[in-house]
């Protein structure tokens, strides 16, 4: 019974201060203070500087294709790779516009090389027929032939040459035109056997195809001769007349002739001009990366099931809650933890809970060796021990 009583002593002083912390909490000011705390934070852990990423291999630029190839070849010899592409470029066209930027196919990165450039021409052929005209004095084909040539050049006015064959069926000649002119014709008649040189013997007149001639003379020969008493004469006499008669006749003035050359013309024009691309090729080569291996995830705890919150209790009229003045600093109610005690009451309590526990430690401790020293003075109250213990004195 004794024990106790200091026990239930020290636990009274422990209730006692305890209740007492929230009083004397409230009673104590909170007096301003002008002493300003610094705080000094640790530089957070230098992190391990990583490695610098390793450059990636530049992408090939995709350009937009604008001109497509009219062939492509490839041609593998051992470990390359080559990809011939041929453009027919027209005219108005531009190399400027072939692809030249690398591409990739099948792992493997194609870059330009080299352009060859090759221009090709078109000839183009006809038949073409070339008819000429001249004049001649003469319609004779063979004084004609002489005057023309056998073959000719040509060139047309759009380009087209060659060689011309006379053909000698197609040769015309026509009149070139006429004049008329009037002219003097003459005609003889004889007229034998006339008695003598009369002209009355002779017809002032003559027909002569259509056309009527009249005398214009009469020449006189002699036909034969007699002779008479001892003298020639005459037999007979014969009259030879002239007539004549004005007439008219056309004439040509001259001929034109025209003839006919053929043959095959050729010409040569501007064609395609080809360029050849050539692009060899790379394999694409991935460079091997180090696999770091994945940690086993640790499982986590299972969760506790969820402490429902206690209901609020009502606040009755006569608990107040605490009210805190407003000219006490922002340093006062920020030093108090989450019971709501200041600092400084802290500071008081716990050196006053110390020292009260030690004096009922004291005390309790005090108490014991006091009861355990009775029992030794005491002979009566352990008889046996006595015994025993005299009993091995005098023995010894």
């Amino acid at each position: 019974m004794k024990k106790l009583i200091p026990v239930t002593l020290v636990v009274c002083l422990f209730l006692l201060s305890a209740s007492a912390m929230p009083v004397f909490a409230t009673e104590v000011p909170h007096e301003p203070t002008n002493v300003n705390i610094t705080v000094v934070m640790p530089d957070p852990p230098k992190q391990a500087e990583e490695p610098a990423p390793e450059p990636e291999p530049a992408v090939p630029t995709i350009e937009p294709i604008t001109m497509f190839p009219i062939d492509v070849t490839e041609v593998r010899d051992g470990g390359n790779w080559q990809i011939i592409r041929t453009y027919s470029l027209l005219p108005d066209e531009s190399p400027l516009d072939i692809p030249q930027g690398s591409f990739e196919r099948s792992g493997w990165t194609f870059t330009l090389t080299d352009i060859i450039r090759r221009e090709s021409s078109n000839a183009e052929t006809r038949e073409h027929t070339e008819t000429i005209t001249l004049d001649t004095a003469t319609n004779d084909l063979a004084q004609i032939l002489a005057l023309l040539n056998n073959t000719m050049d040509y060139r047309s006015d759009d380009g087209f040459v060659g060689i011309l064959a006379l053909d000698v069926s197609s040769i015309k000649v026509e009149t070139a035109g006429t004049r008329t002119t009037s002219h003097t014709m003459t005609v003889t008649r004889e007229y034998p056997h006339l008695s003598n040189t009369d002209t009355g013997l002779v017809p002032k007149t003559v027909t002569d195809r259509g056309t009527t001639y009249t005398l214009a003379g009469v020449d006189w020969r002699v036909g034969n001769y007699v002779t008479v008493d001892y003298e020639r004469i005459p037999e007979y006499y014969t009259a030879v007349a002239s007539y004549t008669a004005t007439g008219s006749r056309t004439a040509v003035t001259g001929y034109i002739t025209t003839a006919t050359y053929t043959g095959s013309l050729g010409r040569l024009s501007q064609g395609t001009t080809t360029y050849v691309a050539f692009f060899l090729g790379e394999e694409i080569r991935t460079p091997l990366e180090m696999i770091t291996p994945t940690p086993t995830p640790t499982p986590e705890p299972t969760p506790e099931p969820a402490i429902p919150p206690c209901e609020e209790k009502p606040v009755e009229p006569d608990d107040e809650p605490e009210i805190i003045p407003e000219d006490e600093p922002a340093e006062a109610s920020e030093s108090k933890d989450g019971t709501g005690i200041p600092l400084a009451a802290l500071l008081l309590v716990i050196p006053f809970t110390a020292l009260v526990t030690g004096g009922a430690y004291y005390m309790i401790t005090k108490k014991k060796g006091a009861t355990n020293h009775e029992k030794t003075d005491n002979p009566a109250a352990h008889p046996d021990d006595d015994g025993g213990s005299r009993s091995s004195r005098d023995g010894g």
